[in-house]
């Protein structure tokens, strides 16, 4: 069981607007589940948000009926920082924060344990990362930098934060292959459902 003191809170982020895809693959069966009820799944009894669109509002609700809450973005075009400063809004300030997207459903819990391990031991920022050297999800960050989020312009800039020298990163190398799957256009979401 994670203590509150130092469990993160995990933000899924699933109101993207699905421009490449076609449609909403966050909720989309695939193989027995939905990559939201599989992340669900995998985060257990770790507390998390989900941010969604406004009309998936309710479908999140039963995919996920462990989370925190379901937060609605309603301004999806904003990108990934608008939903995250929305997630994490509707979560006690106190916390450490993880941030997921909706479309890698091959989440492992152990990863999970290995990556907070590592943030309780000190860092401001950790993600896993292959034997390249490619970075993965999920990304956690210090409850210190929950205070720089709502800094970070629209869009996807969270790398900014990810990536600031001044900070204190961590990279751990991961082999599971859940931190690095993910289903951005049709081909790949094909061979994850056949495979």
């Amino acid at each position: 069981m994670h203590s509150p003191e130092v469990a993160p809170v995990y933000i899924v982020l699933g109101a993207g607007r699905a421009s490449r895809m076609g449609f909403p693959k966050v909720f989309e069966q695939l193989g027995d589940a939905a990559p939201l009820e599989r992340i669900a799944a995998a985060l257990g009894e770790r507390p998390f948000v989900v941010v969604v669109d406004p009309t998936h509002e309710s479908v999140a609700r039963m995919m996920a009926p462990k989370a925190l809450a379901i937060a609605v973005n309603d301004a999806p075009e904003r990108g990934m920082v608008h939903s995250l400063r929305l997630g994490l809004a509707t979560v006690e300030t106190i916390r450490p924060f993880g941030v997921l997207l909706g479309d890698m459903p091959f989440l492992n819990p152990e990863t999970l344990t290995t990556l907070e391990r590592a943030l309780a031991d000190g860092a401001d920022v950790v993600h896993p990362v292959d034997d390249t050297g490619v970075g993965g999800h999920p990304v956690l960050f210090s409850v210190m930098l929950r205070s720089r989020v709502p800094e970070l312009p629209d869009g996807d800039t969270l790398r900014q934060l990810r990536d600031d020298p001044a900070l204190r990163r961590t990279t751990v190398l991961v082999r599971d292959r859940g931190a690095f799957v993910d289903l951005d256009e049709p081909g790949q979401w094909e061979a994850a459902r056949n495979a």
